[in-house]
């Protein structure tokens, strides 16, 4: 099932730190998104990349903590057999105050609510847990990584991807940025198996990423938001378009001809919970 915004949200308007547009509005900008005229476009790339990736490993019932809009369901329902959302309200309640008037149109998108600390899921009843870029925002990461692999089944996979170099964002809820040693520690400390934790980009595109979005929040941001977001000033943002897209396409380019992952955007982490041994 798949929520429209416009059906519970003013049209064009702005509420909290959220921007709502119209129907023309949305694929126009779902079209920028996806091209070097958006700032984030290296970004956005490479998440984009990293989660397409884990969808082979996705199998059985699929839980997704911290949910959000959902970003990613289309890409791993099909390989599924059901696709649960769970998200934790107050987080939701940031980004849009008037959530709680919303609630059946928020059901389309997000199935449970709670807490990572205390999973309202019964021990080993998920076959895959996904997380998409949510542990940075939790104050025990390591806690929520022992709670998702507690509901995981014998063989069952966790699939997760953090940031490395990214701004602070989602404020004031941004309290870490992860390596691969630290994220090795969480999951075999939760009793899983590392199966791989690979680097989203490299320093090239890790570098451009930066550099775009620096350019694009000190000549081209109207004001910043609470959370740590921009809001563009259009004109400014409409001059600086074609220097952050050639900036981006030029370290994209450099990106496939050096492959030095000492800093890159992040990570894509895949775990397994052992099989049940026979006694």
């Amino acid at each position: 099932m798949t929520s429209d915004p416009d059906s519970f949200s003013p049209r064009g308007k702005r509420v909290g730190v959220v921007h709502y547009r119209g129907h023309v509005g949305q694929r126009l900008n779902a079209w920028r998104k996806r091209t070097p005229l958006n700032p984030y476009w290296l970004d956005w790339r490479h998440l984009r990349r990293s989660v397409e990736a884990l969808v082979p490993h996705a199998s059985g019932t699929l839980l997704d903590v911290g949910v959000s809009e959902g970003p990613y369901r289309e890409l791993f329902e099909a390989h599924v057999d059901q696709y649960v959302g769970l998200e934790y309200p107050p987080s939701i309640l940031d980004k849009q105050p008037e959530m709680w008037e919303m609630l059946p149109q928020v059901k389309a998108l997000v199935q449970v609510f709670g807490d990572g600390a205390h999973l309202p899921v019964r021990s080993g009843s998920v076959r895959t847990v996904l997380s998409t870029e949510v542990l940075e925002h939790v104050p025990d990461p390591r806690a929520l990584v022992q709670e998702m692999a507690r509901v995981l089944e014998p063989g069952g996979k966790l699939l997760l991807t953090v940031p490395f170099i990214q701004p602070l964002h989602e404020l004031p809820s941004d309290y870490f940025r992860f390596t691969p040693s630290s994220l090795e520690r969480f999951v075999v400390d939760a009793g899983l198996e590392v199966i791989s934790i690979t680097p989203r980009g490299n320093f090239a595109t890790a570098n451009g990423a930066m550099l775009s979005q620096w350019l694009i929040r000190s000549f081209g941001a109207r004001r910043r938001q609470s959370d740590g977001s921009v809001i563009p000033s259009p004109l400014r943002s409409l001059l600086l378009m074609p220097l952050t897209a050639a900036l981006q396409v030029g370290f994209h380019l450099a990106s496939l001809v050096t492959n030095d992952e000492a800093v890159c955007q992040g990570y894509a982490v895949v775990a397994r919970r052992p099989e049940s041994r026979a006694s």
